[in-house]
């Protein structure tokens, strides 16, 4: 009997562990920066913690700026990674990739990508090849595309 007792208080401490490890951020803010033309909310809010729990809220944020003087949070669509050209130097504003429950980009109708290229950009080197949702003239109509991410990031219009 107290062979179970300790192999259920190490499998305990065992999750424990992993579940804080999965927690802790890994990205901090970068000051002095922030990605502009992705915005699609903007509100005041009181402090910096409280733009990130609205950010993890909502299934199409990747990314937030925030005001610390005007207390200002915007909610991205997209991530500086996804769109460097927009990543912009603004001393009054702090950014920050979400990294906590992140929809990858592409693959929900509601956080379409424009491009395979986009999506490889977004999620990195070891993103594989799939069906992903695209946008390409940003309509707001998504189809399901299939994207050779072994072809840098090339689409084949094979739609769903």
């Amino acid at each position: 009997m107290l062979w179970i007792f300790r192999y259920f208080l190490a499998c305990v401490s065992f999750t424990n562990l992993v579940t804080a490890e999965d927690q802790c951020r890994i990205e901090i803010n970068i000051r002095g920066m922030a990605l502009k033309g992705f915005v699609f909310k903007r509100m005041t809010v009181t402090a910096p913690h409280n733009c990130d729990f609205l950010c993890e809220r909502e299934i199409s944020c990747q990314s937030y700026n925030f005001n610390r003087k005007e207390q200002i949070c915007e909610l991205n669509n997209r991530t500086k990674d996804a769109r460097p050209e927009n990543f912009r130097s603004d001393p009054a504003w702090f950014y920050i990739r979400r990294l906590n429950g992140r929809a990858p980009l592409g693959s929900i109708p509601e956080l379409p990508a424009r491009s395979c290229r986009e999506i490889k950009a977004s999620e990195g080197k070891d993103t594989v090849s799939n069906k992903y949702w695209l946008d390409p003239s940003g309509t707001g109509k998504a189809v399901l595309v299939y994207c050779d991410m072994n072809l840098e990031g090339k689409s084949s219009l094979r739609h769903r």
